[in-house]
């Protein structure tokens, strides 16, 4: 599984790593403002990276909150 995850995460994009990244210290799901407040992102720029991510099952999303599916963050906290 590390594997799967290594290929995966080697082919993001700096801006989507740093996504992750911040999402990976969030205990709870956050919402596209709280994420654009504490990243030093543009919107646009933002809302692609999420987008990427999400249809790359890297992230997830309900409603309008976001986090990273446990398996990914543990991951990630592991960087």
């Amino acid at each position: 599984m590390k594997d799967v995850l290594q290929q995966q995460y080697d082919r993001t994009s700096e801006l989507e790593k740093q996504v992750m990244s911040l999402l990976a210290t969030e205990n709870q799901a956050v919402n596209f403002a709280k994420l654009l407040q504490n990243g030093q992102i543009s919107s646009s720029d933002l809302l692609n990276a999420l987008q990427s991510l999400s249809r790359r099952c890297l992230i997830e999303k309900q409603e309008s909150l976001y986090t990273l599916p446990p398996v990914v963050k543990q991951y990630i906290k592991r960087l």
